[in-house]
């Protein structure tokens, strides 16, 4: 798996933040404890063993414990440690939660411990003053400073997905999500959705639009799309090569589809953002000042 094939999720990005904090113990004993939000716990010092859906694993400093919203969790240790931990909820583009689209595995081994120590002091710090000017701005900069470095741990790891014991029922879309993500290249069908997720078809999509305000193939297709943007963007691939990797069927289908959803072709598109990537601000300014200086 490569964190390329999920390059379409997109902001705006959104914080809600609940618990920012520091705690450390002697001996650690937490039985079946669920919160309504994502509980983050970066081991600073010490070992740990935590439980979750009938699967045990072990964190070390260094490492990040993942427990998702409302499923009981344990964490045990017979030796002092110190925890850096939050409750909090990472929001993306149609406002998915990012933990849950993206599939990270319950312990992560981050690339920088130092640098998340420092960034969670920091939020921490602000955290605890109230009266910050532009608090909430700079809460959620180095919230998304510390996901960023959960992401690359997983990355470096291979990318391992979270097991299915660890989803309860309401992530059931969520993983439907993952799934369309990581096949954008492919055809897929309604009912090849449906399937997956174990549900009639028109369930599934009078379900899934009341919790997203789409349906599944409405997604989807805008999935395909944003990845077309960013791929004309950020490469010189043809057209129809960029059609094959976002599973249309040639060129001309993706120009009608480009031009239907963002009001211009492709080759339109592709050549504004060209223009405004080489466009100097000041390139006249500093024109006329060494034309200024030649005079003299």
């Amino acid at each position: 798996m490569s964190m390329k094939s999920m390059d379409w999720v997109q902001g705006p990005w959104s914080v809600q933040l609940h618990t920012v904090s520091r705690t450390s113990y002697h001996t650690l004993d937490i039985a079946n404890r669920s919160f309504p939000h994502w509980i983050i716990s970066y081991v600073k010092e010490g070992s740990v063993t935590t439980t979750a859906g009938g699967e045990s694993r072990n964190a070390r400093a260094g490492d990040v414990m993942l427990h998702p919203p409302h499923l009981p969790f344990s964490e045990t240790s017979h030796t002092a440690g110190t925890h850096l931990w939050m409750q909090v909820t990472v929001l993306c583009s149609h406002h998915f939660d990012l933990l849950q689209i993206y599939r990270i595995s319950p312990v992560i081994t981050v690339p920088d411990p130092a640098r998340y120590e420092t960034i969670f002091q920091k939020l921490l710090s602000d955290w605890e003053n109230r009266a910050l000017p532009f608090r909430e701005l700079k809460l959620t900069s180095s919230v998304l400073q510390l996901t960023e470095q959960l992401l690359a741990g997983w990355e470096q790891s291979g990318c391992p997905e979270r097991p299915e014991t660890y989803d309860g029922s309401s992530l059931r879309f969520a993983k439907l999500i993952g799934h369309m993500s990581m096949r954008l290249h492919h055809k897929i069908g309604r009912e090849e959705l449906a399937a997956y997720v174990r549900l009639n078809a028109n369930y599934m999509d009078r379900a899934f639009q009341r919790q997203y305000g789409l349906t599944p193939m409405m997604l989807l297709r805008d999935m395909r799309l944003h990845r077309c943007k960013q791929l004309l963007e950020q490469t010189d691939d043809t057209l129809d090569a960029i059609a094959g990797q976002c599973g249309m069927s040639d060129a001309s289908y993706l120009c009608k589809q480009f031009k239907k959803h963002f009001g211009m072709l492709p080759g339109e598109y592709r050549e504004t953002v060209r223009r405004a990537q080489t466009d100097d601000l000041y390139g006249n300014a500093r024109l006329s000042n060494e034309t200024a200086q030649n005079v003299r």
